[in-house]
């Protein structure tokens, strides 16, 4: 039998003692941090499972994913042509031209993914400072201590992969490249009205208890006196950046001393802002563009063309689709039903028009602006759904879409995000929900 199988039958057997059981179980997630802007980030009593086959293809494939991307960085950094693809601001560019003293582009990135007919497929890639890994671990900390839990433990070989330690040791392995000797004192720096306010503390308890002394503060708490760089009279050595690039520019008069500290190498900041290469989401245009096989391996273009859609930054120009050559937006325009266009650089679902949800004018006036703005276009997914028990529904079944997301650092496979949602945007930002990624091998 299936690990869905058997916890569907152990859901069935004691449903009415697990429905009693839900307000607990939320007042336990609650207390642990599980939350996001005053929700509750896990709603449904399940798993996500993976065989440990499945597990390992996805490894493989990511991995590979992550290859491409690092050869996308190699060539950007020296092919103007190809930089330009990514659209960046002028002030974009001087940031991404400093060496951040380590030579990845983005420790710790999470790949975004979909499970569709043809397997998982990775949409974007959240390069600047992937949400989470606290979360994460947290939820399965408790989930996992439930004990419909434990009865499924039983029966199942099972495995969790943790994501605050590898975290950790990418973040340390990239301050020992930098040069860093002694033991750092770590600064979690975003803005302090984020929702994701609770993570950061939770990830600050968890590098306290492993003996780097860490604070969490907004990057407006900074200051900087040309060597060294402080925040609340603490000497920081390293700064783990959850700051968006974008949101950082826009208020640069009042953050720039992590940027001036960052530049004259008298910090260590991951991820860098050179990160913001591979966060754009025309990297997968760049990854599966018409010319790429003057710098990427075929084999390995074989797999990127296995895990991503096409996709193309929206412009006047004639591109290959399939092995046949198209007029990109007349051709956009008429097969709306295979397309979703993205900003090329946002987040939270915001800005995405699913083509095949929308008539022909609008889509047409979405073209129009597309073009007219930064955006990239992209093959449709055909997604797998799969049925979650809702706790807020009597553990009624429901039907979603699950958005599988490793979490890569230093290129490496650590563990993965798993979100649930009805529609094509499972991001928590959208109402999108989440559930432990548990990993089952053979029935005991």
């Amino acid at each position: 039998m299936t690990a869905e199988t058997v916890w569907q039958g152990l859901l069935d057997g004691k449903r009415d003692a697990w429905i009693e059981s839900i307000p607990s179980l939320k007042k336990e997630l609650e207390a642990a941090g599980v939350v996001f802007g005053g929700r509750h980030l896990c709603n449904h009593l399940r798993p996500k499972f993976l065989t440990r086959e499945e597990a390992a293809n996805l490894t493989l494939i990511s991995e590979a994913v992550m290859s491409g991307i690092m050869a996308a960085k190699d060539r950007l950094l020296s092919d103007p042509a190809l930089m330009s693809m990514l659209c960046l601001t002028e002030v974009e560019k001087e940031m991404v031209s400093h060496d951040p003293g380590y030579a990845h582009v983005a420790p710790c990135v999470r790949l975004d993914s979909f499970i569709t007919d043809k397997g998982v497929q990775f949409v974007e890639l959240n390069g600047e400072c992937p949400a989470g890994p606290a979360f994460g671990d947290q939820l399965a900390d408790v989930f996992f201590a439930h004990p419909i839990s434990l009865e499924f433990a039983q029966q199942f070989d099972t495995e969790y992969v943790r994501t605050l330690p590898p975290l950790l040791d990418t973040l340390l392995a990239c301050y020992q490249e930098y040069g860093g000797r002694k033991t750092p004192s770590i600064a979690i720096v975003d803005y302090d009205h984020v929702p994701t306010v609770v993570e950061f503390n939770l990830c600050a308890e968890y590098f306290e208890s492993q003996g780097y002394p860490t604070i969490v503060c907004d990057p407006r708490e900074l200051e900087y006196d040309g060597e060294h760089l402080t925040a609340k009279g603490r000497k920081i050595d390293l700064v783990y950046k959850r700051v968006l690039m974008n949101e950082f520019i826009e208020k640069y008069d009042e953050v720039k001393n992590m940027y001036l500290a960052y530049r004259d190498r008298n910090v260590c900041v991951v991820n860098p802002f050179r990160s913001k290469l591979v966060h754009k989401k025309a990297i997968f245009a760049i990854l599966t563009s018409d010319d790429r096989d003057v710098w990427l391996p075929k084999d390995l273009a074989q797999r990127i063309d296995q895990a991503v859609p096409w996709t193309r930054n929206v412009k006047e120009c004639k591109t290959r689709f399939e092995g046949q050559e198209v007029d990109l937006l007349p051709f956009v325009a008429e097969n709306r039903a295979m397309f979703v266009m993205k900003p090329n650089d946002d987040y939270g679902g915001a800005g995405i028009y699913l083509g095949w949800e929308m008539d022909d004018a609008a889509w047409s006036e979405a073209l129009q602006e597309a073009t007219k703005g930064d955006y990239v276009v992209q093959t449709r997914l055909h997604m797998i759904p799969e049925e979650f028990p809702a706790m807020d529904d009597g553990l009624q079944s429901q039907s979603l879409f699950v958005d599988l997301d490793p979490y890569m650092y230093l290129g490496k496979m650590r563990g993965a995000l798993a979100r649930l949602g009805a529609g094509g945007l499972c991001n928590v930002s959208s109402g999108g929900g989440q559930v432990p990624l548990l990993i089952v091998g053979k029935s005991l």
